[in-house]
């Protein structure tokens, strides 16, 4: 969906950056849009135009006050779909930050914690976690990766400590608590502290974070932890801290891990078919407070809305919906965007999950008579369809469309299982 989104003041100033896929081109951002801006509004002095297109790519924006809240998307996107994101995190980002607004010497740093803020909304409409978005990640099967979370929030619970995390030396995410510009920042670095020469336990200073913390660096067999620490104790006082943390990692077997790459697409659109809607609220409840709920919506909207609602059962698909309703592509997204942004649904992968195979799964492929074609293909991504790998990511390991693959395991009914949440579920 978004590429990049930024926001600045009227007079150029930028105060924020966020890019999908961790760009660092702000001043060309900027100065592009400036300059279009500025000519298009001189030549036809539409002062409130909110598009602007170019070859591959076109600006949105959203003016509230002296700010401009710019999203950089794909030439095919909706623009009034990313109205509707860039709407809500204008409202989110005056309200977190007034006071500082309302200040002559604001820094670009003062805002970096808007992040979390923009990563969340993103994930409402798009359905991909932050750290799968702009980030390669490691799986690990489900009892070794609740056991470090468990572990890793006890440690986080200490006054002395405000998060942490565990990267592998290739740069792959384990588990973080750590903020985007945290994790930016350490992998940046990573490959200086893979010398030899190096020191196993360290703490570096860094801009992105306050002046009273420091990253308290550990070195482990497969990676290093990395924690946002309160400066000013000796090293062994950290390396007593976290010991419990590095004995758990002592204790998980890394084989089992599976590294994942960040999600990408080529796919232009705003909600990809394959997607499932799921609903945040029971639909009676949205149905029962729809006048609250949809009242600023345009009666046709609120008509496709309602379907929506009626239809999502949380594994159901973009693309299902839109086929069984027969609404237009257009008009379900604009729906459904409007539906997420006040809270109400949510876009989420789905990651299918296929039991071991057995004389009843055969048996019962025999019984409902499947063809040869589709065996094929049964036989191809089995071993994908163990709830790490996303629809689009078993169709990128495999060269089987999504559609197909799609067709494949819902004609097996109950012997696959739909996850809206990534899990390691079996090691094949």
């Amino acid at each position: 969906m978004v590429k990049e989104i930024v926001i600045l003041r009227d007079t150029g100033i930028p105060l924020f950056h966020y890019s999908v896929y961790g760009s660092k081109k702000l001043d060309e951002i900027v100065s592009a849009f400036l300059s279009a801006i500025g000519s298009l509004v001189e030549q036809s002095g539409q002062e409130q135009l909110t598009v602007m297109s170019f070859a591959e790519s076109k600006f949105v924006w959203v003016k509230k006050g002296d700010l401009f809240f710019i999203a950089l998307v794909s030439q095919e996107d909706s623009a009034e779909i990313y109205r509707v994101i860039l709407t809500e995190m204008a409202e989110q980002f005056v309200s977190k930050f007034y006071a500082e607004l309302k200040k002559e010497d604001v820094l670009f740093r003062d805002f970096r914690i808007f992040t979390d803020s923009v990563e969340m909304t993103l994930q409402k409409f798009d359905g991909i976690p932050s750290l799968a978005r702009r980030y390669d990640t490691a799986l690990l099967p489900p009892d070794d990766l609740r056991q470090m979370k468990i572990v890793l929030s006890e440690i986080e619970a200490h006054e002395s400590i405000s998060r942490g995390g565990l990267l592998t030396w290739d740069g792959h995410i384990v588990v973080s608590n750590l903020r985007a510009y945290e994790l930016e920042a350490i992998l940046d670095l990573l490959d200086s502290f893979n010398d030899k020469g190096v020191e196993d336990s360290m703490m570096v200073v860094h801009t992105s974070l306050d002046p009273v913390s420091s990253f308290f660096i550990n070195k482990c067999d497969i990676g290093i932890c990395t924690f946002v620490v309160k400066a000013g104790q000796d090293m062994e006082y950290y390396r007593n801290l976290i010991a419990p943390f590095m004995k758990t990692i002592d204790r998980i077997d890394f084989g089992q891990m599976r590294l994942l790459h960040r999600e990408q697409s080529d796919e232009p659109g705003s909600f990809y078919e394959h997607d499932a809607v799921e609903l945040l609220i029971p639909a009676d409840d949205a149905l029962s407070r729809s006048r609250a709920i949809f009242d600023d919506m345009p009666e046709e909207t609120q008509s496709v809305a309602i379907k929506i609602l009626r239809m999502a059962d949380g594994k159901k698909t973009v693309g299902e919906i839109a086929e069984q309703s027969s609404i237009p592509k257009g008009r379900l997204s604009e729906a459904l965007a409007i539906l997420i942004s006040k809270g109400v649904a949510q876009i989420a992968k789905l990651y299918p999950v296929m039991d071991e195979r057995d004389d009843r799964f055969s048996a019962y492929l025999e019984v409902i008579g499947i063809p040869k074609r589709d065996y094929d293909i049964i036989d191809a991504i089995w071993q994908y369809c163990d709830g790490s790998l996303s629809l689009s990511e078993i169709s990128a390991r495999t060269s089987i469309s999504v559609p197909r693959i799609m067709e494949v395991l819902k004609a097996l009914g109950k012997y696959v299982d739909w996850q809206t949440t990534r899990v390691l579920r079996y090691v094949r």
